[in-house]
C-alpha cells in the first residue's frame, strides 16, 4: 500500500478509492479513509492564498496516535514541483538545535538554567567564538533556556564541541530519525546528517544547525516535535486510517505504531518543552505569538517551538522554519511550518503555525460544545 499512497501523495492527490497489492501480492481495491482534517486543510490553504509566499508547506500530527492531521503544499508561481511536504532536502538550520539540546539535557551536560557564555553576535558562528573563547568585558552569559529561545549559535557550537562531542551528537541524531527510513504507510526519503563531524568545527556547525549539510523533511520535523510533546516516546506518522471494500469489509486498519521505548527521558522532554515555550514567549518567535490573551481559544494553552532560518537551493531562497507543538485540555498536536521566499517576505512560518493552532483548537472547542449539547438532549 505504501507505494500507492506515496505515488498519489507526491502529486498532492489523495483519492477516496485506491488499488494496491496486499501483503501476499493480491490486488486490493477499496474506499480509503485518510487521517486528514479537511476543515483545517481548507483553513491552511486560505492562509497561503491570503499571504502568497513563494513556496510553503505545513504538516500537523496527532501526538497521541501519530495520525497526520494536515498536509498542505503551496507554490505561488506556475512551477512544477512534487508535493513540498514529501521532500527531505531542506536545510534543517536551527531546528537541529532541538537535537543538540536533547542530547545535552539527556546526557546531563546542561540544564535549562545552565550558563554558557559567548562573545560576538548571537547569529554568527566563527571559530574564535567557539574554539578559542575568552572571557572579556563584552562577554554575554545567558541561561541555556534563553540561548535556545533566541537561537544563539555560538552557545550551541560550544555545547556541541566542549560537552556533547561528535559521537553523542551523531547518536542522538539517529535516535531522532536522521538517516533512518520511516516505517509507515508511505515512503519518505530520510533526513540526512551530511556532516562527518571529523573535526571540532564540523561538530560546531552541526550542533548549531549552521550548515546546509543537515537536511530535514517537514513530516520528520513534525515527528521530532511530537516526540518531545509525547514525553520523549517515539511517534510514527501515518496517513491512512482504514481501507474498506465495496461490501463494507475492513481490508486495512491502521495500527498505532507509537513505541513505549523512549527516544529521550521524560524529564529531558519536559525540560525541552520548557525551552520551546520560551521561544514563543521571549525568543525568536515572540512577535508571531503576541496578543494571545485577546483570544479565548488560547486560554490555558501551552505552545512551544523552534525557529530555523537558512538559505537553501531546492527551492532556491530563504528557508524559514517553525517546528513545535500545542497542548490544551489533554489534546496535543505537533506541527512543522516551512516558508521559502526568493526575495520579499510575505508571512513568517511561526505566524502560519499560530493560524493553524487557532483554527485547529477552535474547531475542537466547537466539537466539544456540540457533543455536550447532544449528550444533554439524550
Amino acid at each position: 500500500m505504501a507505494d500507492a499512497v506515496t505515488a498519489h501523495a507526491l502529486n498532492s492527490r489523495f483519492p477516496t478509492r485506491m488499488e494496491f497489492k496486499g501483503e501476499q501480492g493480491q490486488p486490493i481495491a477499496g474506499l480509503v479513509n485518510y487521517t486528514f482534517d479537511e476543515t483545517v486543510h481548507d483553513d491552511m490553504a486560505d492562509v497561503y492564498l491570503r499571504y502568497q509566499p513563494d513556496y510553503a508547506c505545513f504538516v500537523a500530527i496527532d501526538v497521541e496516535t501519530g495520525a497526520i492531521l494536515n498536509i498542505t503544499s503551496f507554490i505561488k508561481a506556475d512551477e512544477k514541483w512534487d508535493n513540498l511536504v514529501m521532500r527531505s532536502d531542506y536545510p534543517a538550520a536551527s531546528v537541529f538545535k532541538m537535537v543538540t539540546a536533547a542530547a545535552g539535557l539527556d546526557l546531563g551536560k546542561v540544564t535549562p538554567s545552565s550558563v554558557i557564555p559567548f562573545n560576538g553576535k548571537s547569529t554568527t558562528l566563527y571559530k574564535k567564538q567557539v574554539l578559542s573563547h575568552e572571557k572579556t568585558k563584552w562577554t554575554r552569559s545567558p541561561t541555556f533556556k534563553e540561548s535556545f529561545a533566541k537561537s544563539v549559535n555560538p552557545v550551541f557550537g560550544r555545547l556541541g564541541v566542549k560537552q556533547i562531542g561528535a559521537d553523542n551528537l551523531r547518536l542522538y541524531a539517529h535516535k531522532f530519525g536522521f538517516g533512518e527510513a520511516l516505517q509507515s504507510d508511505f515512503h519518505l526519503p530520510p533526513s540526512t546528517l551530511g556532516l562527518a563531524m571529523e573535526d571540532e568545527w564540523e561538530v560546531a556547525e552541526a550542533a548549531s544547525g549552521y550548515t546546509r549539510d543537515i537536511t530535514l523533511s517537514p513530516i520528520h520535523a513534525a515527528q521530532i516535535a511530537a516526540i518531545v510533546a509525547n514525553d520523549g516516546k517515539m511517534v510514527t506518522p501515518y496517513m491512512v486510517d482504514s481501507v474498506v471494500s465495496n461490501d463494507g469489509h475492513v481490508l486495512y486498519r491502521a495500527q498505532h505504531q507509537n513505541s513505549s521505548t523512549p527516544v529521550i527521558t521524560e524529564k529531558t522532554a519536559a525540560s525541552l518543552r520548557s525551552l520551546m515555550t520560551e521561544t514563543t514567549r521571549i525568543g525568536s518567535a515572540r512577535k508571531s505569538f503576541r496578543g494571545l490573551d485577546r483570544y479565548k481559544v488560547y486560554n490555558n494553552m501551552e505552545i512551544g517551538g523552534k525557529t530555523g532560518s537558512l538559505t537553501g537551493l531546492s527551492p532556491r531562497g530563504r528557508h524559514d522554519w517553525f517546528v513545535g507543538y500545542a497542548e490544551k485540555d489533554g489534546r496535543r498536536v505537533a506541527y512543522a511550518s516551512l516558508i521559502v521566499n526568493k526575495e520579499k517576505w510575505y508571512v513568517r512560518s511561526a505566524y502560519v503555525a499560530r493560524q493553524f493552532i487557532y483554527h485547529y483548537f477552535t474547531e475542537r472547542m466547537q466539537d466539544d460544545v456540540e457533543m455536550a449539547s447532544a449528550a444533554a438532549a439524550e
